[in-house]
């Protein structure tokens, strides 16, 4: 049990959606049973736009809840995703015990070692988003969202989710997923070092997949939880996918 862990991502919590909120914040509650580290990895916001929406009270019962894991000894782990970028240096995880993590780090798993991101670094083919996702992060950016009135800062970034629902839209019409879209990136990582696991989000694709190129390593990609709360759960022994 010391060495479990619980995996999730994408949950993009929708602000004024109150029992979508309560099914995240029943599973903060469950965590202690299951796992002594919690890795949110990435867009537990649908948007993000600083700390003064994440002072609203429609948070407060999510903060609560991450408050009580950490007085009670669970390690809690927050990245930011592309929706919630503007987290990074945020005081509110911290205020309540959680540790704001980079972009990338290295999880170790019992004798197995993970990578675990969010995942959107993978997407090398779109250059589109890559640059959009160097000029959002550009920090005097990140400051003008911050700065600017959260109602002017919350219809851009509803926009700027219009936008990217359309392009998942349309991929879902031609039925595909994703998950092509990381498959380069992630060899790329591989390449410089050698993984058991890759674990990221970002393509809301619910999946375990055996690498052709690197069949030594899986690659666990966590779903969004519009299409079904989920979660990876590594038990002490083996990691799993958990629908619920």
């Amino acid at each position: 049990m010391s060495d479990a862990a619980l995996f999730v991502s994408d949950v993009h919590i929708h602000y004024g959606d109150v029992p979508y909120r309560d099914r995240f914040v029943e599973f903060l509650h469950d965590v202690p049973r299951l796992a002594k580290r919690l890795y949110i990895h990435g867009d537990l916001f649908d948007f993000y736009v600083g700390p003064k929406q994440g002072r609203q009270a429609f948070y407060a019962p999510m903060f609560e809840a991450i408050r009580t894991l950490t007085r009670t000894g669970v390690f809690v782990g927050v990245m930011v995703g592309n929706r919630d970028f503007t987290m990074s240096g945020d005081g509110g995880f911290v205020d309540v015990g959680a540790t704001l993590l980079d972009d990338e780090v290295e999880v170790t798993l019992g004798d197995r070692v993970a990578h675990l991101s969010h995942g959107d670094q993978f997407c090398l083919d779109d250059r589109s988003y890559l640059v959009s996702r160097i000029v959002l992060r550009f920090p005097p950016v990140t400051w003008l969202v911050k700065a600017l009135p959260l109602f002017v800062a919350g219809a851009l970034a509803r926009g700027y989710r219009r936008h990217s629902s359309r392009k998942m839209a349309s991929l879902r019409g031609a039925g595909k997923n994703r998950l092509g879209t990381i498959l380069r990136g992630v060899d790329a990582l591989l390449r410089r070092k050698p993984y058991d696991y890759v674990i990221c989000g970002h393509i809301h694709h619910l999946a375990v997949t055996r690498l052709e190129s690197r069949p030594g390593t899986l690659l666990f990609t966590t779903g969004a939880w519009e299409e079904g709360p989920n979660c990876l759960h590594f038990d002490g022994n083996d990691l799993r996918i958990v629908r619920f």
